[in-house]
């Protein structure tokens, strides 16, 4: 009910208010009647767009389920860094800060390490320790084409053309695994993207270079080959991750050249591992015996030396466009069995939940949660989308949550190697560099810190550049749509500027707890950090048909391979 007229009945004709009412009306009226029509018009036309643009500016922030948690309930993270850079909103203008990173990335590398396997961001200065073949050049390639920057990739290319990879820096054997997905992935992908012949056919000299790995009894590879001598070097064991994350690579290399070979030798490694004993099904202890095939020791992991080969079972799958049923089935035993043994959450944080590791037996659980494994939530959510499966999503979505509670609760915001969590029993791992040998131990009790974050840190607490966390945020944004993804990885990003930018390049940290910068940066820059750190990122802000998951998988150092039947596409 209106006051108004018990107000007016109170008041005398003459009172100064009402009189004071009269006069503004009477002034605003005349001033109205003075203006032309098409004034009066602009300006009524001009009075109802603002009130609308007020009105659905409202129900934006009221509506918008992107804003929203899954869940159902909303997330505030206020950012830890202010950017200097307040007009860095849009998607366009984030993109555009992360090429500006790759460019000044890859132009400390030209100036200073150009053709040498890494740039020493600090120092200025390179090394060779990758056996010389310019891998820092040649896992960017692909990265530098996506963001096109084609002037920096025909540096790239004029140089990598006239790399002899039948050949290595004096004495040394290369790694099978790391050539294979950093220098074989990324010859590869560069010719699938610029159509040059000269990049496959390098890329077929360094797959042949390091072919020599499959020469053994069982058909398990070797560790590394002497490229130099053309033979592998004889060893006992070879870790999961070496010996089943070549598949994609070699599968793509038959596809372009024809040859059968390549694919047919990487795939008896599946086809043994599918068929040995392991511990619990579809759980595979990181250690293969080359000589039987056998895997009888070592943790189970899906963080260093076990976790890739998860990954490939989904996307050998993907790519060969469900040709066979052997790597769904194979994934889907991983996942069931990992998420039956593997997953726990914070007895202080019921939002973190992460993937520990177990013991050889599959018997004693290890509380212990890798940045490496963060690519775990990526992998359940792109296998979700595929396989249909709708409860890994869930997972997917919880394990990002700690991924990114990893970097947003340090004083750099940049993730540990790990992290340690404790059970309702107080057990855990002590904070030493001890703790792969299981010793789980009881614990005191919690700290103010501890509590707060849900976890407790280790005794390695660098971050290397690693690219695991935002390769999650990329997937999760593009499969749910969430906007919340792309604000934590700007978050990232600003932190990695911040802290770990030198003059050169980008340099590793060697405690995320320390603002002490100068002395905490540690003179690295692996490869991965172009070909992939950055890569996740500018594709994060990306449009999500721009190198589509529909179209591309993308290999564990972040090559995008085109699906088979969609090549020709």
């Amino acid at each position: 009910m209106s006051l108004e007229p018990t107000l007016r009945s109170e008041l005398s004709d003459d009172h100064p208010l009402l009189n004071g009412q009269r006069t503004l009306r009477s002034h605003l009226k005349a001033k109205w009647y003075r203006l032309d029509r098409l004034s009066r018009v602009v300006f009524t036309l001009f009075a109802l767009t603002m009130g609308a643009a007020i009105v659905s500016r409202v129900l934006i922030e009221v509506l918008d389920p992107f804003d929203l948690w899954p869940g159902n309930s909303r997330i505030t993270i206020p950012p830890k860094v202010d950017d200097g850079n307040k007009t860095a909103r849009t998607d366009k203008e984030r993109r555009e800060a992360v090429r500006s990173a790759m460019q000044h990335a890859w132009e400390g590398y030209r100036q200073y390490a150009f053709g040498h396997d890494e740039l020493r961001p600090v120092t200025n200065s390179s090394n060779d320790k990758w056996g010389g073949w310019g891998v820092t050049l040649i896992d960017a390639l692909d990265t530098l084409y996506i963001m096109e920057l084609h002037k920096e990739f025909n540096q790239g290319v004029t140089h990598a053309v006239n790399v002899d990879f039948s050949k290595a820096s004096k004495g040394y054997t290369t790694p099978f695994f790391e050539m294979i997905i950093r220098s074989l992935a990324g010859l590869l992908t560069a010719y699938e993207m610029s159509l040059d012949r000269r990049l496959l056919e390098k890329a077929q000299q360094v797959g042949d270079a390091l072919f020599p790995a499959f020469n053994t009894s069982s058909g398990i590879p070797y560790p590394r080959v002497d490229v130099n001598a053309g033979h592998a070097v004889p060893s006992s064991r070879v870790c999961l991750a070496e010996a089943g994350t070549v598949q994609l690579e070699y599968w793509k290399l038959s596809e372009l050249t024809g040859n059968p070979k390549y694919h047919q030798a990487a795939q008896r490694v599946v086809d043994i591992l599918d068929a040995a004993k392991k511990p619990y099904k579809g759980l595979y202890p990181i250690w293969i015996d080359i000589d039987s095939g056998e895997m009888n020791s070592g943790h189970i992991t899906f963080g260093g030396q076990g976790d890739s080969w998860y990954e490939y079972m989904l996307k050998q799958h993907i790519y060969s466009g469900g040709a066979t049923d052997q790597y769904r089935r194979m994934y889907e035993e991983s996942i069931d069995s990992m998420k039956q043994k593997m997953v726990k959450r914070s007895v202080f944080d019921p939002k973190m939940y992460y993937v520990g590791d177990l013991d050889s037996s599959a018997t004693r659980f290890s509380p212990k949660f890798q940045h490496l494994t963060c690519f775990v939530p990526g992998m359940l959510a792109l296998g979700s989308k595929v396989l249909d499966r709708p409860d890994d999503l869930e997972l997917a979505k919880q394990l990002t949550y700690t991924c990114f509670q990893m970097y947003n609760q340090t004083a750099t915001g940049l993730g540990p190697e790990y992290v340690l969590f404790r059970d309702s029993k107080d057990m855990g791992l002590l904070s030493t560099n001890h703790d792969d040998d299981f010793a789980v131990v009881s614990l005191d009790k919690a700290s103010d810190t501890e509590q707060a974050d849900g976890y407790y840190l280790g005794y390695d607490k660098s971050y290397l550049l690693r690219p695991e966390t935002v390769e999650s945020l990329m997937i999760l944004y593009r499969i749910t749509g969430d906007k919340i993804y792309k604000e934590w990885g700007w978050q990232i990003f600003l932190d990695l500027e911040k802290w770990t930018k030198t003059d050169a390049a980008y340099s590793a940290y060697s405690d995320v707890t320390s603002t002490k910068r100068s002395s905490m940066l540690m003179d690295s820059m692996e490869s991965f950090f172009l070909a992939e750190t950055l890569k996740y990122l500018y594709l994060l802000f990306s449009p999500a048909d721009y190198y589509s998951l529909d179209e591309y998988v993308f290999n564990t150092e972040a090559h995008p391979f085109k699906i088979m039947h969609r090549r020709n596409s």
